[in-house]
């Protein structure tokens, strides 16, 4: 009942703003006629394929050309500290079928996390 009153009043507001329709004023009156439309002459809406070939390669250049110009201003605007980081940043060769300490460790907290998740779920139901 507490819903029905504010649907009721909603449309009741909805209904009393809502503006006649004009068209339908005299149903019985002359149609009016579509604006004709003109069909473009032979020739005028083609594409060739090779131009199509052409516009796709300037836009793959474009994209390409502001990626590197991205990343060519930020290795730019690097200071020294960070730049010296880069360079220092050397990670052990990787042994085939070995996995990190760290990624162990966060492989354990998400199982933790997991079997936690599990025991609220059957706590709630």
């Amino acid at each position: 009942m507490t819903r029905l009153i504010p649907i009721l009043l909603m449309s009741l507001a909805l209904a009393v703003v809502a503006p006649a329709a004009r068209a339908q004023d005299t149903p019985f009156g002359p149609v009016p006629t579509p604006e004709p439309t003109f069909a473009p002459a032979p020739g005028e809406g083609e594409v060739g394929q090779g131009t199509l070939y052409l516009v796709g390669l300037a836009v793959l250049l474009g994209v390409v050309g502001i990626g590197y110009a991205i990343s060519r201003d930020a290795r730019r605007s690097l200071s020294a500290e960070d730049r010296s980081a880069l360079e220092s940043e050397t990670t052990p060769p990787a042994v085939p079928g070995e996995v990190s300490r760290e990624a162990r460790a966060r492989a354990r907290k998400q199982r933790s996390k997991a079997k936690a998740a599990r025991a609220a779920r059957k706590r709630n139901r």
